[in-house]
């Protein structure tokens, strides 16, 4: 892979994570109020919450999703080719943990979205409540499986900066996932993880 062709799919993740951003935003940000999966089960602010919200921007936030995915995940393999003239062990645990990464946060992203698209669909009824929260609460495990992928893949790569087994300086180890959300989490932002990609792979494209 070419330097170009890096930097070009690194362009490629950061439009993915902002259009990603958008779509999180369009399942989380409904007109009465904000969505909050974890307290998804609370009927009378779900209800509220979903009063007016379009089923299209729904339907709009599984294929935005899907798009952007596609697009991100050329910025991490390129990432993972990138390690390989460095070290074999860093490269392979870097892929194997973007596929899965990828695997199981689209899943994921898409059953969120589904989830909200069949409680309005079905006029946010208690019982139409119900189904939606146990099939969210018996896929979840999707949710758990992306991001133990995405904290393998972020620590191999802080590891292999940090230690001096690339060409990169030691103080580039905050172009990573983790440096960026230990400074993200804490705010009000919204679409947090797509911040996060998207912060690392615009500090990466000037370092490497």
């Amino acid at each position: 892979m070419t330097h170009t062709q890096m930097i070009l799919f690194f362009i490629f993740a950061i439009i993915g994570h902002i259009l990603c951003g958008i779509s999180d935003c369009l399942i989380t940000y409904a007109p009465d109020g904000k969505v909050n999966l974890i307290n998804f089960k609370d009927y009378e602010n779900t209800s509220k919450a979903f009063a007016r919200m379009p089923l299209k921007n729904l339907s709009r936030a599984i294929l935005l999703g899907v798009l952007a995915m596609t697009l991100e995940i050329f910025g991490y393999l390129a990432l993972c080719i990138w390690m390989k003239d460095y070290s074999t062990v860093y490269y392979w645990i870097m892929y194997v943990a973007t596929l899965i990464m990828f695997i199981s946060i689209a899943l994921h992203h898409m059953i969120c979205c589904i989830v909200e698209w069949f409680f309005v669909k079905l006029n946010r009824t208690s019982e139409a409540l119900t189904a939606v929260w146990d099939f969210f609460q018996d896929t979840r495990y999707t949710m758990y499986i992306a991001y133990l992928a995405m904290i393998v893949f972020a620590v191999a790569f802080f590891l292999a900066v940090v230690t001096g087994k690339t060409s990169l300086p030691a103080w580039a180890c905050i172009f990573n996932l983790l440096p960026i959300a230990i400074v993200i989490l804490p705010t009000k932002l919204p679409a947090k993880a797509n911040i996060i990609g998207a912060l690392m792979f615009i500090g990466l494209l000037f370092v490497i």
